[in-house]
């Protein structure tokens, strides 16, 4: 997600608020923290990669780790025209 782009979706052309999806809780299904590590990582360092500028930002693809492979994989996503967020911009 990158505000700066007109591509880009925002978070609710992924997620929108108004869909069902399955809520599964942590505490019932636990968290494999070694993951939580590798995930946060790779966030921190997209986010110093678009604050200086370099290299291609990641926005518009949703990256999804197997944690039992350790296989990543991406979708691509593109902004929706029926946003209620930023279809307006």
């Amino acid at each position: 997600v990158d505000p700066r782009d007109a591509r880009s979706p925002c978070y609710a052309c992924i997620f929108p608020p108004q869909a069902a999806f399955e809520e599964v809780q942590c505490s019932m299904m636990g968290v494999f923290a070694p993951l939580v590590g590798v995930v946060g990582a790779m966030q921190a360092a997209e986010a110093l990669k678009l604050l200086a500028g370099v290299g291609t930002s990641l926005a518009g693809r949703l990256l999804m780790l197997d944690g039992r492979t350790m296989e990543w994989s991406t979708m691509h996503v593109g902004r929706s025209p029926g946003c209620a967020i930023c279809a307006a911009r």
